[in-house]
């Protein structure tokens, strides 16, 4: 995806909300580092379309005491050095006074920064205890920590005990891998690993070695990079008759639902699935918009815009004073259902993530599980 067609993005209904603003107020910026470019990029313009659709309800509704909210982008590239100097260059020179960003070796690299810059960040990391040390750093997602225990028991139950896992070569495949490591022998089980590079065209190779390894399941990261739907499908055009999990729920993004195609039939994915009969309002603007109902990150993003708009409003457009307010967070709506409550450790709390079959072409809780995590009440 290039800057050209991001901006065309972020620039839709941009005219209608400003006759309801006061003239001459100087925009609430957000700033935000976003993959624009690189192999994470085409997956991820479903999700920032979310956040300025938040972006044009608040403007829509007269923005935030007359001052409209704008979204500032630049590019990471999805790569930590990319992450740093994308938040410099908003933090530093745009003025913005609260970030958000993705992916977690980009924020994993941002952390210090903010803590540095004092500036409040929230992303959609779902990498555990990631913000342990952290002041400014919160996630509005949920874990693939608490998912994890959930597959360990399915496992064990359905007595599955090869496991072989095709993760990214990235800071949250490399955590992946240490946790499955760990946890996979723990149920007695045994476990073996390919890790696949975010570019790799040609992953026949690795998949081979699964099928050596007789590999009953075989797990991805779960971020919907291009690389895991093509894992999917030469698995499948490999013979391979192992059942494909994810961490992550990447389905119901179009651009990878359309990337695996019917190769998609039983996956088991974990995370947020954002049903359209809760979150209808959502689902019926942004498929109205766009043609397709939105991932369930799309939702997040949303809620993001609307966590910061509220912060904004209660406290104003000061740094130090949107951190507490995100950090007190409580009984805030979210667009996915319930409300937003922002726990001790940085991340919000979530009731409603689980395990997901495709099933027929449509997500459907994994017989025998259950909705997992806090609550997002």
């Amino acid at each position: 995806m290039n800057r050209a067609r991001a901006a065309a993005i972020l620039s839709s209904a941009a005219l209608a909300p400003r006759a309801v603003l006061a003239q001459g107020a100087a925009p609430y910026k957000l700033g935000v580092s976003w993959p624009l470019t690189g192999p994470l990029a085409a997956v991820s313009v479903d999700y920032l379309k979310g956040a300025q659709f938040a972006v044009d309800d608040v403007n829509k509704a007269g923005g935030i005491k007359g001052h409209k909210l704008q979204l500032v982008v630049e590019d990471s590239a999805a790569t930590p050095q990319g992450g740093i100097t994308a938040m410099r260059k908003l933090v530093q020179v745009d003025g913005v006074q609260a970030m958000m960003t993705i992916f977690t070796n980009v924020v994993t690299a941002q952390i210090p920064l903010a803590d540095q810059l004092k500036i409040p960040t929230i992303s959609t990391v779902e990498s555990p205890g990631l913000f342990a040390h952290s002041e400014y750093s919160f996630s509005h997602a949920p874990t693939w920590g608490t998912t994890l225990p959930q597959m360990l028991a399915y496992w064990k139950s359905h007595n599955i005990t090869r496991i072989y896992g095709f993760l990214t070569n990235s800071a949250i495949g490399l955590l992946q891998s240490a946790a499955l490591q760990k946890g996979v022998p723990q149920i007695g089980g045994t476990y073996g690993e390919a890790l696949l590079e975010a570019d790799a065209t040609d992953v026949r190779g690795p998949i081979e070695r699964a099928r050596s390894a007789n590999a009953q399941v075989v797990i991805l990261t779960g971020q919907g990079a291009a690389v895991e739907a093509l894992a999917v499908k030469t698995i499948r055009e490999l013979g391979l008759t192992a059942q494909i999990w994810a961490f992550g729920q990447s389905y119901t993004s179009k651009v990878y639902h359309d990337a695996v195609g019917p190769y998609g039939e039983g996956l088991v994915m974990g995370g947020l699935y954002l049903d359209p009969n809760i979150s209808n309002a959502f689902a019926r603007q942004f498929r109205s918009a766009v043609g397709y109902i939105p991932a369930y990150i799309s939702g997040e993003w949303y809620d993001i815009v609307k966590m910061y708009a509220y912060a904004i409003d209660k406290v104003g457009y000061n740094a130090e004073a949107i951190r507490n307010a995100i950090a007190t967070m409580k009984g805030v709506p979210s667009v996915l259902g319930g409300t937003i409550t922002m726990g001790a450790d940085h991340y919000s709390e979530f009731g409603a993530a689980g395990l997901w079959l495709v099933k027929a072409g449509k997500l459907v809780r994994l017989p025998g599980t259950h909705a997992m995590g806090g609550s997002l009440s």
